[in-house]
């Protein structure tokens, strides 16, 4: 009880202080209508910044949820619009509607090594097999199935010293070969480019591959020059995929990869 009475001794200037204080603030903001339309605008406006921010917090922590929610409307969509392709299609033959779209998350995946892989979430019964294209929500190159199970599949990423697939100049149609020699995670080489192709600085290089359907963007040319011989070109191509930050992607089947294989199995057959 003595401490009490100490306690309050040493502290009730300051209490007093403060009571005066409330009493002055509350007779000020009742004192006129002015006054309190004032201090009622003010807190209003201070409790809806604090409201938003715990809202932004909240959309924060529910991004992920939304971007799978998202990447799968994509991969619904773009069937949709393979099948209205389709329908539409009496004279002009379009090759996008033999293509159909998987949602998938990336569960793991590495960047840093001379053989880089990413882990999915959807294997064999979801419809994955090997060889399908996995391509960004924005339609960049991501790289290949490479081996699935039945619930998860191994993808080859571009940032792989084995990856390749065929490209192509946006502007001219000009072909070419690309692979990654694993000097940069952040770029791709392009050789085999045709000394008429004409290559800038910025072009926009697009995969050229039954497996996946035309405007799949690599990326835009860095550099280029011509080889020893000056029979060909061969450039850097600064990926467009952040590839380091993968998290939703999309599966893409080639609904007539089969008609495909058979046709390399006769072709390999008659050699």
């Amino acid at each position: 009880m003595y401490r009490l009475l100490e306690f309050i001794k040493r502290i009730y200037v300051l209490v007093i202080f403060l009571i005066l204080e409330s009493m002055a603030l509350l007779n000020y903001a009742t004192s006129t209508p002015y006054t309190e339309a004032k201090i009622l605008a003010r807190t209003t406006a201070a409790g809806a910044a604090i409201s938003g921010a715990i809202s932004d917090v909240g959309h924060f922590f529910s991004l992920p949820a939304q971007n799978r929610e998202l990447t799968a409307r994509i991969a619904e969509l773009s069937a949709v619009l393979g099948d209205v392709e389709q329908e539409v299609s009496v004279t002009v033959d379009s090759v996008d509607h033999h293509f159909k779209y998987h949602a998938a998350r990336v569960v793991s995946m590495t960047t840093n090594r001379p053989q880089n892989h990413i882990v999915l979430d959807r294997g064999s019964l979801d419809g994955i097999s090997k060889d399908m294209g996995v391509v960004t929500p924005n339609n960049e190159l991501v790289g290949y199935v490479l081996s699935c199970t039945e619930h998860y599949s191994i993808v080859q990423s571009m940032l792989n010293t084995q990856f390749n697939t065929g490209g192509c100049l946006v502007d001219n149609g000009n072909v070419c070969v690309i692979g990654w020699d694993g000097s940069s995670r952040y770029q791709v080489q392009a050789k085999d480019l045709s000394v008429y192709s004409e290559p800038q600085r910025g072009m926009a290089v697009e995969v050229r591959s039954e497996r996946l359907p035309e405007g799949v963007l690599i990326g835009t040319i860095d550099e280029f020059k011509l080889n020893n011989t000056q029979t060909a070109y061969s450039a850097t191509i600064t990926i467009a995929a952040k590839m380091a930050m993968l998290d939703n992607v999309l599966i893409v089947e080639n609904t007539r990869a089969s008609e495909l294989d058979e046709l390399h199995k006769q072709v390999e057959g008659k050699k």
